[in-house]
């Protein structure tokens, strides 16, 4: 593999640290890099960017990808970029890392589980490494065969039910609002209906397989539970402006795996922003780009997590009650 030859200081990835929020101050990536470089390459190093689909926690996971290697001092003339985006279709996730593989791109970076499955399958068997981010469950993805490495951010599901009976002490049916065909979804919506059931709680689910029905489904849910959950879904997510609209209307918390989804509209999440996702990726990227083994990169799994709500949302649920401490410690979006 080529490396890239600039003067990256490797041991401050070594010591990066994301951390939480507090005093409702957004989580930040670690600390940034010298941008300093001061040697040219004679070959550029060749990425392959396939993005799932273009919604705003994608969108902010792959601005934050790029702009922490601009921050290492990877520009244009040193690492070279090509960018696609599969609108939502596996299979032209597929053929767009097939079509990465056939450029001998030498690394195939995958924003999102099904991107991540597609840049998998793609590589193995070939040269290419693999860094993927977005994903919540590595549960759902096949590494044998390939060199690969990534980012896994899994739904807090405990803390975010933990969180759901601090606003209602009485909860007993929780509905599941989500695409079973996503992969990274349904693993989630599985751990949650797991928990669920631990805690004596009745699951409704209701399958979402297109944006234009998600917000109809999200009213007939309402109608039959306490409050809903969606984990990180790459169907809902673009429609979660409509979809708050409606548990709004409803009168029903709506929990959710993505701060995006939160800015839109839904009441809260427990986890980590996509620029934080974006950014340790891109981190992991460098170290593989300045030639480190791959055993040394391993996945990196988040552990500690922070708290997003909407106030809109909340103050439109009257008599809807968080605690004074769970506000103060959390990311608010006005």
């Amino acid at each position: 593999m080529k490396k890239l030859l600039c003067a990256l200081l490797c041991a401050g990835l070594w010591a990066a640290a994301l951390g939480g929020c507090s005093n409702g101050e957004e989580p930040a990536p670690s600390p940034s890099p010298s941008p300093e470089v001061s040697q040219t390459e004679e070959s550029s190093y060749k990425i392959g960017l396939v993005q799932y689909q273009e919604h705003t926690a994608l969108d902010n996971l792959r601005e934050a990808f790029m702009g922490r290697l601009e921050e290492w001092g990877c520009d244009e003339t040193q690492v070279e970029i090509d960018y696609q985006n599969a609108g939502g279709d596996a299979g032209k996730a597929e053929e767009i890392c097939q079509g990465f593989v056939e450029k001998d791109v030498d690394m195939i970076v995958a924003i999102s589980t099904p991107a991540a499955q597609a840049a998998l399958e793609a590589a193995r068997g070939s040269q290419a490494a693999v860094v993927f981010t977005g994903v919540s469950s590595g549960a759902a993805l096949d590494l044998t065969g390939v060199t690969a490495t990534g980012v896994v951010s899994p739904l807090p599901g405990e803390d975010l039910l933990a969180l759901a009976r601090q606003g209602n002490s009485s909860l007993a049916t929780v509905g599941l609002l989500y695409n079973p065909e996503e992969p990274g979804a349904r693993e989630e919506a599985d751990r949650l209906k797991t928990l669920c059931t631990d805690q004596g709680l009745e699951v409704i689910e209701s399958a979402v397989t297109s944006q234009e029905g998600a917000a109809e489904a999200a009213t007939k849910l309402c109608a039959q539970v306490d409050a809903v959950f969606t984990p990180a879904d790459n169907t809902i997510a673009p429609a979660a402006a409509q979809v708050a609209e409606a548990m709004r209307a409803a009168g029903k918390p709506w929990y959710v795996g993505s701060d995006a989804m939160v800015q839109a509209g839904a009441l809260a999440s427990i986890g980590v922003t996509g620029r934080e996702m974006g950014v340790k990726a891109a981190d992991m990227a460098v170290e593989l780009i300045q030639g480190r083994p791959i055993d040394q990169v391993p996945q990196y799994t988040f552990e500690s997590f922070s708290t997003f709500v909407n106030q809109t949302t909340l103050t439109a649920l009257e008599g809807f009650p968080f605690p004074e401490e769970t506000l103060q410690g959390a990311f608010v979006y006005q």
